[in-house]
């Protein structure tokens, strides 16, 4: 029976036993279990920070000038809520007000030298309220919570301090954001516990080195420049003809590259890459030349006349020479020398204001008018001549033979003139048979200078 008892009592004791590692290790897990959720929980609330962050870094990029304007002395401190960063979409607008620790987020913007730093901005995002974050814990948050991240303990809750910073918080204290209890920052202890990032923010387009802008940056041209050749590769790289239809099927503007010929193509109004500029791909022939698709001002070369031509809203007109050769001016042509190996041809009038020299011929199909002297070297060979002044010459050289009491002041039909002339009209002198003169009278017959019909 004693044996017995005293097995039993070994028995209760194991069991005793372990009950107790039982429950040390459960209390053990339980405060892992924890750990682990408030590690989680931390990383949350980072996350959430460095979206808040990157949300005031945008928001103050765009609205630039506005908080410029809002801050002129550094005793004016600006705050943005999370609402104005969700109605500006710099923020999803699902967005919540609350962190992991259900703290609220602030905004708050001064520009600390108005007048000798003007458009540079100490930026903080501060979180309130809530639960407070341990003092052991706050580090590791702020440290994910991104560059520039930092935060507030119970030892020290007139400052925020981060990795490389440390700043008093009063001039920041006693500023609210739109629809908070209380102001975001106070600098008690009611402050601890909260994370506070600094932006560092030094004017518009504070990251000029490493971003290509796609909006304008108010004082700024430089941040949407590109400072290096830009390479086009992938979809970038296309065919002129092919189409430049966006997925909803808009012929939005942008630019290609031509895949084969490496020129920079447009996206037109048609729907198609084409060309830049008004130079237009090359045809082989005037035929070739399309109307369809074509804008007024386009130009194309045709490659088998070597000649360019411009489409003027109906049709294609040759920039200089016409396809047939010709020179189409509608308005004046200057030159320093024209030279013509075979004709020069004027529906109107040639007017020089020097010489007009020729090396050979000077043909008139009508009258040649000479308003001062006609000199000639050698002969002037004509039908007539006619003088309503006077004429002078060493000697005249008659060659017509007419017979006297012959007519004389008679119109006859002129195959070269195409119409009936005067033949030989009263005073004109030629030579009989004999080489002695005649003068047409005033009965219109030939006479000697005696006025018969005989010389004698």
């Amino acid at each position: 029976m004693m044996a017995r008892h005293r097995q039993a009592g070994v028995g209760m004791l194991e069991l005793l036993a372990a009950l107790a590692v039982g429950a040390v290790l459960l209390l053990g897990l339980t405060g892992m279990s924890d750990n682990s959720l408030d590690e989680l929980r931390g990383q949350q609330a980072a996350y959430y920070q460095a979206q808040v962050v990157h949300a005031a870094e945008r928001y103050m990029q765009a609205h630039h000038d506005e908080i410029k304007a809002a801050t002129p002395t550094a005793a004016t401190v600006l705050a943005v809520s999370l609402e104005q960063l969700r109605t500006g979409h710099f923020l999803p607008a699902g967005f919540t007000d609350l962190n992991a620790f259900q703290q609220g987020s602030c905004v708050l913007v001064r520009q600390p030298n108005a007048a000798t730093a003007p458009g540079k901005f100490d930026a903080l995002v501060v979180t309130s309220g809530g639960k407070p974050i341990g003092d052991k814990d706050l580090a590791a948050v702020a440290l994910h919570a991104g560059p520039g991240s930092g935060f507030i303990t119970a030892r020290e809750p007139a400052f925020a301090r981060g990795a490389s910073w440390r700043m008093d918080t009063t001039p920041y204290r006693g500023i609210a954001c739109a629809g908070a209890a209380a102001p975001a920052l106070q600098g008690t202890a009611a402050d601890a516990g909260h994370l506070v990032s600094n932006l560092f923010y030094d004017g518009a387009g504070q990251l000029a080195t490493d971003f290509l802008y796609r909006g304008a940056v108010p004082g700024r041209p430089e941040l949407n420049r590109m400072n290096t050749a830009m390479r086009f590769g992938g979809a970038a790289l296309v065919g002129a003809g092919d189409s430049c239809l966006n997925a909803n099927g808009v012929a939005e503007p942008g630019l290609a590259i031509d895949a084969g010929t490496r020129n920079l193509l447009s996206c037109d109004t048609t729907g198609h890459w084409n060309l830049a500029s008004s130079w237009k791909a090359p045809v082989e022939a005037w035929g070739d030349l399309p109307v369809a698709g074509s804008m007024r001002g386009d130009v194309r070369m045709v490659m088998n006349l070597s000649r360019a031509f411009t489409f003027d809203g109906a049709g294609w007109a040759p920039l200089a020479l016409d396809k047939d050769g010709n020179l189409d001016a509608p308005g004046e042509v200057k030159a320093r020398n024209l030279r013509a190996a075979q004709a020069i041809e004027s529906d109107g009038t040639i007017h020089a204001v020097g010489d007009i020299s020729g090396e050979r011929d000077l043909r008139a199909g009508r009258d040649l008018e000479v308003q001062r002297d006609a000199n000639v070297v050698r002969t002037v060979a004509a039908r007539r001549i006619e003088a309503s002044s006077w004429m002078a010459a060493p000697s005249i050289n008659l060659t017509s033979v007419k017979a006297a009491g012959g007519a004389c002041h008679y119109w006859e039909w002129s195959d070269l003139e195409g119409r009936d002339v005067l033949k030989f009209p009263a005073g004109t002198i030629v030579m009989d048979a004999d080489m002695r003169p005649l003068i047409c009278g005033q009965d219109h017959t030939f006479r000697y200078a005696n006025g018969y019909y005989t010389p004698n």
